[in-house]
């Protein structure tokens, strides 16, 4: 087996080494599609309880809660899934979460009254949460930098599959007969995810190095230069003290400018993109249809948008492995704040329905999947350093669900306030608006490893620059950055622990002169 002299450039798509990565990305991403049966079981489940043949009679106060708690309580679900992330691995807390969520199923499956059916959705609304999280982290630490977009769009696509299989068992199924379905669906995956390996990360953090390289082992093909992989995860664990932290050190790190920094960015990210419309055209969409004098049979035009919701984001998820974060990003905002101006004029001026509106939403749908629902949660598990990434994560997940049901409990009295036509021009406004901030302040992540973006918001690398490239770049110009049988006696010299020690102890200025000092020997 030869070996590259460097890990860049990442491997192409159709390879045993992304093909792995690919199937890993399916498999976790199977939890995902729980999160969007249990985001679309009140629009299935709420007509059927309020017809006369219903057995449960629900006030229009329980029909709300109904609607509404799982975004309520679910930030309970990520905070503790964040916490014990960190504390206990990735693979247990993929493996507990379908738990909650198929004991859920099933109280509500057996509810006798309506509070029953409420509780039921508090507990799956925790399980959700729990799901929210620990599938994001995992994938995004057991990818490859051109794999990590395509991987951590999945989210969507498997929570738009979920949301389209609900819709079509609720036509044919008892709405019970749905609880049975999806907490069965729930122990399965319990018993699967335990044949899932923990991600190299955490184990880079908590175990060996030996224990790492294995768990990487099964994320790469035998033809993948795994040795230099791991010299550079080596390198990241010495430069940047990655050692499993305390309760205090955990609440510190919290406070840390390469924690803050990334975290304000997205949440301004998330705000936009709520303020947006994201949600609430996924929440209200019928009605929105209905309202906007479309010619279009509203219930069929709500079919035609999960369609289309899930195809365009198999198009992102394709677009994303040729395609930065920024351009997408903006590509999105533009797209979507235009798409609601247009629409939001043609409800206003337009005096008898049209096919235009839903050819407005579609188009809304096209956009917003390039980056508005796609890339801030991608993000963010991106540039979350790796010692917080479950906890911080978990917060921020807990404020998207705030933010979630803030943006659908509003909702009613902006419509009401403004009437529909400048309501989604208000949309566009924001969206638009928004480019402006994400023009300026959205890191290009594409390309980059996780060490590299955690290293430049510590200030130990001045730009997100990927050094691998530059490498690569010198090597095949004939610099001179060693060869590949070098590159194995400078990784068995890491591996011998009395230079680990002794390394681990230098300061940081004594690394930073030592490591010039080895570039001025190979550049001789």
């Amino acid at each position: 087996m030869s070996l590259q002299p460097c890990t860049y450039p990442d491997p192409g798509f159709f390879t045993k080494t992304s093909l792995i990565q690919f199937g890993y990305g399916v498999w976790v991403n199977l939890s995902v599609v729980m999160i969007g049966l249990a985001f679309s079981f009140p629009a299935v489940a709420i007509p059927q309880l309020k017809s006369p043949e219903s057995n449960i009679l629900i006030s229009i106060s329980e029909e709300s809660w109904i609607a509404s708690v799982l975004t309520l309580v679910s930030p309970i679900g990520c905070v503790t899934c964040g916490y014990f992330m960190d504390r206990l691995g990735r693979r247990p807390l993929l493996i507990i979460s379908p738990l909650p969520l198929s004991i859920g199923w099933f109280y509500t499956g057996f509810a006798k009254q309506a509070k029953d059916i409420i509780i039921g959705r508090i507990i799956t609304g925790i399980g959700v949460g729990m799901a929210m999280s620990v599938p994001r982290v995992y994938l995004t630490e057991i990818s490859l930098p051109n794999m990590r977009g395509v991987i951590g769009s999945f989210p969507n696509v498997a929570m738009s599959i979920g949301i389209t299989i609900q819709a079509g068992l609720g036509a044919v199924f008892h709405w019970k007969t749905l609880c049975h379905i999806a907490g069965s669906y729930g122990l399965f995956l319990f018993f699967l995810n335990f044949f899932l390996p923990e991600t190299p990360y955490f184990l880079l953090e908590n175990a060996t190095m030996d224990d790492a390289e294995k768990a990487l082992r099964r994320f790469r093909s035998n033809k993948h230069n795994i040795e230099w992989e791991m010299e550079e995860l080596m390198d990241f664990k010495i430069d940047n003290n990655i050692k499993k932290l305390t309760l205090g050190e955990q609440i510190a790190a919290l406070f840390r400018k390469s924690s803050c920094k990334p975290f304000w960015i997205v949440m301004i990210y998330i705000l936009i993109t709520q303020l947006s419309g994201v949600t609430i055209l996924i929440m209200w969409a019928v009605e929105l249809l209905q309202n906007s004098k479309s010619s279009i049979d509203p219930h069929a035009g709500n079919v035609m948008l999960g369609l289309t919701r899930l195809f365009s984001g198999i198009a992102a998820s394709a677009l994303i492995f040729r395609t930065g974060r920024r351009p997408l990003a903006l590509i999105s905002g533009l797209g979507v704040g235009i798409v609601c101006l247009a629409l939001g004029l043609t409800i206003q001026y337009k005096e008898y329905p049209t096919v235009f509106p839903q050819i407005g939403y579609i188009l809304y749908i096209i956009f917003g999947s390039l980056g508005h629902y796609t890339l801030p949660v991608l993000i963010m598990f991106e540039l979350y350093p790796l010692q917080v990434r479950g906890i911080l994560g978990g917060i921020s997940m807990s404020i998207l669900n705030f933010m979630i049901f803030g943006a659908n409990k509003t909702y009613p009295y902006v419509r009401d306030a403004l009437g529909y036509p400048y309501t989604i021009i208000t949309f566009g406004v924001c969206s638009l608006l928004g480019c402006i901030y994400l023009y300026f302040y959205l890191p290009e992540t594409k390309g980059l490893t996780l060490q590299e973006i955690e290293e430049y918001y510590n200030d130990l690398r001045p730009t997100l620059t990927s050094q691998r490239l530059i490498r690569s770049e010198m090597y095949i110009r004939g610099v001179g950055l060693g060869s590949p049988s070098r590159s194995l006696v400078r990784l068995d010299r890491f591996k011998d622990k009395s230079l680990h020690m002794k390394r681990g102890s230098i300061s940081k200025k004594g690394s930073n002169e030592d490591e010039t000092k080895d570039n001025a020997d190979k550049d001789k």
